[in-house]
């Protein structure tokens, strides 16, 4: 859920006032909600909010729905999506949208390298072309890979972007074998094992492969090696597998933004993906 929020944001999104009354509601439904800074085309007194949901079976993208709310109401409509109503539900109109929304995290009070470079970069950015609303966000996770950023409708999230590098994720003109080196996932698919596969079906298949229905599952466990198959479908119907074992090739330090990693006080698994090949 992508909800407009004024300035200034808590640590947490929903601690903001006009979240307060449904966040209990909304994290009992299981939604994410992404804050978003109005930005300069935005009605001063409306507020608006997208709402993204995941279709069932095969993933390609999300659905999204919009709409321009009045300030007061906010909460009412964060209501209503996260009850049973659903979209039918909402009391308010819905708008027409951009058809792809590219968010860049810049949430300062979670992470000082997303409040700097995440938001040098979201400024910096002069558009990306017609149809593409480019936002800053609160936390999208991984504030040691700032600059970051999530692109909808396809669920994707990226690492330590520029300029440059943003512009071709988001326009896919940049080499591939670059942007695999970026790719940190899709939000559409499960666990961390599933996605680091896709990885290499991206280096495989190339950007075409962001169109396939896809969806993957863990099929064998030998000790610390996973055994992952992926299974896709192109827009034109061809069918699609891939197999490889997934290990954790080391333990990487996390450090604060700014500080020595030898200051971390926790780690993350670097998962790595071998034998990646056609089932």
């Amino acid at each position: 859920m992508l909800v407009e929020i004024p300035l200034p944001w808590s640590r947490e999104i929903t601690e903001h006032p006009a979240l307060v009354p449904v966040a209990a509601m909304l994290k009992e439904a299981g939604v994410r909600v992404q804050g978003l800074v109005p930005g300069d085309t935005s009605a001063p007194d409306d507020r608006r909010v997208v709402w993204f949901s995941r279709p069932e079976g095969a993933f390609d993208r999300y659905r999204g729905t919009a709409w321009s709310v009045a300030d007061d109401r906010v909460a009412g409509v964060l209501s209503a999506l996260a009850g049973s109503g659903g979209t039918d539900a909402v009391p308010a109109t819905m708008v027409a949208e951009a058809e792809r929304h590219v968010l860049v995290c810049t949430h300062g009070r979670r992470g000082t390298c997303c409040g700097t470079l995440g938001t040098r970069l979201a400024v910096a950015l002069p558009g990306l072309g017609a149809g593409v609303q480019v936002w800053r966000t609160s936390l999208t996770g991984g504030h040691r890979f700032a600059p970051t950023a999530l692109l909808l409708p396809e669920g994707t999230l990226w690492a330590y972007l520029d300029l440059d590098l943003l512009v071709g994720v988001s326009d896919r003109s940049l080499d591939v074998d670059e942007a695999a080196r970026l790719y940190r996932g899709c939000a559409g698919l499960d666990c961390p094992e599933v996605q680091a596969v896709e990885r290499e079906a991206l280096r495989a298949i190339g950007w075409l492969w962001f169109d396939h229905g896809r969806r993957g599952e863990i099929v064998a466990l030998d000790g610390d090696r996973t055994r992952v198959r992926l299974d896709a479908e192109s827009p034109d119907g061809r069918r699609l597998a891939f197999e490889a074992t997934v290990e954790v090739a080391r333990l990487v330090p996390v450090p604060d933004c700014g500080k020595p990693v030898s200051e971390a006080k926790k780690s993350a698994p670097e998962l790595r993906a071998s034998g990646f090949a056609a089932a």
